[in-house]
């Protein structure tokens, strides 16, 4: 099953979620490893290169995936939580996909405004941003804000998933996992 039905995510949601959430964990994990490395040091380089691709992989999963959540509404949950938890599902969620737009945009704004190149394994992106170093220093500041707020959010969102599955026993985590036991 493809679509979404009234008890569970389909397999195209599903598999939008994981990719994403693999590629925002991938990102996350390049850019904290990468402070480990002196810089000129090639891993260094090699850990943002990593960093940036999975970004960009962010930003292009994304897309289709709001597409496909705007045309095939979530499952209910099974007992339905109370109005305010699903307020706070609801606007934890929205804030997940505004980041994994915000980010990679920011990203390659940040690096164009720096008078570098951004490319997607090796294909080169339009540059929309002006060589402009003092914005570009902005910007990183802002994108590297968002993205610890990204991380404390995910690992909110991951937590929360967890929690109501062991104790509230609702079917929030098992209609995008399948059955678990």
């Amino acid at each position: 099953m493809l679509r979404n039905t009234s008890h569970s995510y389909g397999g195209i949601a599903r598999a939008l979620h994981w990719l994403c959430a693999l590629a925002v964990i991938a990102a996350l994990v390049f850019i904290e490893l990468k402070g480990n490395f002196p810089k000129g040091d090639p891993l260094r380089s090699g850990l943002g290169y990593a960093h940036v691709q999975a970004g960009l992989i962010v930003l292009l999963l994304v897309l289709p995936r709001l597409a496909w959540r705007l045309g095939n509404p979530p499952p209910a949950i099974e007992p339905a939580p109370s109005p305010a938890m699903n307020l706070l599902a609801h606007a934890g969620h929205w804030a997940l996909y505004a980041l994994m737009l915000a980010l990679p945009i920011l990203g390659i704004a940040f690096i164009q405004a720096n008078g570098r190149e951004v490319a997607l394994f090796g294909l080169a992106l339009p540059a929309f941003m002006p060589n402009d170093p003092p914005l570009g220093k902005e910007l990183k500041e802002i994108h590297e804000l968002l993205g610890n707020v990204l991380l404390w959010l995910s690992i909110l969102h991951a937590a929360a998933a967890v929690w109501h599955h062991r104790f509230l026993k609702d079917d929030t985590l098992t209609r995008l996992t399948g059955p678990m036991r």
